[in-house]
């Protein structure tokens, strides 16, 4: 694993920013109440005021739905939530960047993927973004019984210096005789076990559909009419080899069928597994666990660790992995058992040329066709194109990190928002287009975009299913469905199994 200069200077200022204190840190007016009167919340059973906050350490994670150094963020929350119980109140503070965010329903399946049981309130008007001069998703205010700011931390990977600042702020209030601990009104929602969780990829073969049912931490093995054949996976989050039923999968998205073998992205574990068809059994074939930056050149597949890899797309004997967490496109060499970087600079961005200069911004989506790799890139709403014999990307839709909408025309003028999912089918591309909850087309001879439909909830992933049918993965309805390409249509597609 090499870093270069600029990439270690990356991290040291991203380390510098995630331990600054009070010093410099504007320290803002509070209001009669802190959160904005009318704000949605979540997890409650009424909205939190400042009298449940006075007396409490309370940190506020500042985030965006979508964003993935967010999501890196929620393990660490959950392990700050572990150790500290009742002492530390956090509460989630959803600033967000695509209007889609704003929606109550969509954060409610954001909630539901990820399992979140503290507070989260919409900032709608970005009020709270202001008052604590925020700049960037994530950042985390720790606040002190007061109410008033004690520490800031920019950025992702501060577990360690956010735990250091809660303790002394703890050991502080309480020698000050400041904590107390009244009852708040918690209220998180229930996790039903069966059926779909958020659904987030599918993959489909000549015998087999493959679902990762990505809230529930497993993989739906299925025959083509929808029969469940295999549960992969316990439902209990780990990374745990073996036969299906033991098996442990942690938030699974991308799927890609390679001969006898499914090979799935285990995005929460940073792995990649191999599922053995028909037995189901499990294995790791690459990551080493640990979540990794700044990986350059090919290693043993075992050896390194990815980061967040979110969509697979097999090609001979290359299976290409949408490697979200760095902003780059990766390749795994099936036959060698090596893996590393193929495209992108891991700085996010929208920018064309040569493959190590090219700049993605999350990638989450893979399709191939005729010697292109088009990718979903869903923070700035584009699908680029690997032009793999020219070892050079290209966008085909989209403009920036900020310029985002529903708009049908000519790739000029189009518009998408938050796109995470791609399927090539009878000379057109199709593209999950996420948070317009739509499938859009676009064709490449006339450039143009247009509107399947828009009768999904967020969808993640589809797959070809026949001349004129796709399979979609629509994820925040739990369900699958599947959308006639020649008219629109959108039809349940039941999954059918004793107990499921």
């Amino acid at each position: 694993m090499a870093h270069t200069g600029f990439q270690r200077l990356r991290r040291v200022i991203g380390h510098l920013f995630a331990c600054l204190l009070l010093i410099g840190i504007a320290t803002p007016a509070l209001a009669a109440d802190l959160f904005p009167a009318g704000a949605p919340w979540f997890n409650v059973s009424r909205p939190l005021t400042n009298a449940d906050l006075a007396g409490r350490v309370v940190l506020l994670d500042f985030f965006t739905p979508g964003c993935i150094n967010c999501i890196h963020m929620l393990p660490e929350t959950k392990r700050l939530e572990h150790e500290f119980g009742n002492r530390l109140l956090i509460i989630g503070v959803n600033s967000p960047k695509f209007t889609a965010s704003q929606q109550s329903s969509n954060i409610k399946g954001f909630i539901a993927r990820y399992h979140i049981t503290h507070p989260i309130v919409t900032d709608k008007g970005m009020t709270l973004w202001k008052l604590f001069s925020v700049y960037a998703w994530p950042t985390q205010i720790l606040l002190g019984p007061n109410l008033m700011p004690v520490a800031r931390f920019v950025g992702e990977g501060h577990y360690a210096q956010i735990r250091e600042a809660v303790i002394k702020t703890l050991a502080k209030a309480r020698a000050a005789g400041d904590l107390t601990h009244a009852a708040l009104p918690l209220k998180p929602p229930p996790v039903d076990p069966h059926g779909l969780l958020q659904p987030g990829k599918v993959a489909v073969s000549g015998s087999y559909v493959a679902v990762s049912d990505t809230g529930h931490n497993r993989i739906l093995l299925l025959n083509r009419d929808g029969k469940l054949l295999r549960i992969i996976g316990t439902g209990k989050p780990g990374a745990v080899n073996g036969p299906a039923d033991a098996a442990r999968f942690d938030s699974p998205q991308g799927l890609a069928f390679v001969g006898r073998s499914l090979y799935v992205a285990d995005t929460g574990n940073q792995l990649i597994r191999r599922i053995a068809l028909p037995s189901g059994a499990v294995t790791t074939v690459a990551g080493n666990g640990h979540q990794a930056y700044d990986v350059s050149g090919m290693h043993a597949a075992r050896s390194v660790g990815l980061n967040s890899p979110w969509a697979l797309e097999a090609v001979g004997n290359t299976l290409y992995i949408a490697m979200a967490g760095d902003h780059q496109v990766w390749r795994y060499d099936l036959k060698q058992g090596r893996i590393g970087p193929y495209a992108g600079s891991g700085y996010e961005g929208l920018s064309n040329g040569a493959l190590a200069r090219a700049k993605f911004a999350q990638s989450s989506g893979l399709a191939y066709h005729d010697g292109i790799l088009y990718v979903a890139d869903p923070e700035s709403s584009s699908v680029r194109a690997i032009i793999i014999a020219q070892n050079r990307v290209r966008t085909v839709l989209g403009f920036g990190l900020f310029d985002f909408g529903l708009r049908d025309g000519p790739s000029p003028q189009a518009l998408l928002q938050h796109d995470q999912g791609l399927a090539w089918l009878n000379g057109k591309l199709y593209i999950a287009d996420t948070f317009n909850n739509a499938i859009r087309v676009y064709e490449p001879g006339s450039q143009q975009l247009t509107t399947l439909t828009t009768a999904l909830a967020q969808p993640g992933g589809l797959a070809e299913f026949g001349p004129h049918t796709l399979l979609v993965a629509d994820t925040n309805a739990n369900r699958m469905v599947t959308v006639d390409t020649e008219n629109g249509a959108v039809q349940d597609w039941p999954i059918k199994g004793s107990g499921f």
